[in-house]
């Protein structure tokens, strides 16, 4: 019984870096690509308010369920909503 708590104590130390390094590299492609769309759209005071609470939320997260969460909650269709026309 030891051992194997031992080995999964091993195993968390191991593998907790790279998933650590896997959810800095997705929040920063995140964070690029809000950064491009702002860019884009510097002129729609809508877009720009969506996009800027996005990348806080994104900037927020603390592991990859929470950019996922962001994610759900600012989804890109929202932003294209915001140019269908009004009835």
């Amino acid at each position: 019984m030891k051992k194997l708590i031992l080995a999964i104590l091993a195993c968390t130390f191991i593998a907790g870096p790279a998933f650590a390094t896997e959810f800095k590299v997705e929040q920063t492609m995140l964070l690029n690509k809000i950064t491009m769309k702002m860019d884009k759209f510097k002129d729609d005071a809508n877009k720009t308010d969506f996009l800027t609470q996005k990348k806080s939320c994104v900037e927020k997260a603390a592991d990859l369920n929470g950019l996922k969460e962001c994610i759900a909650k600012f989804s890109p269709d929202q932003l294209k909503a915001m140019d269908a026309p009004k009835q």
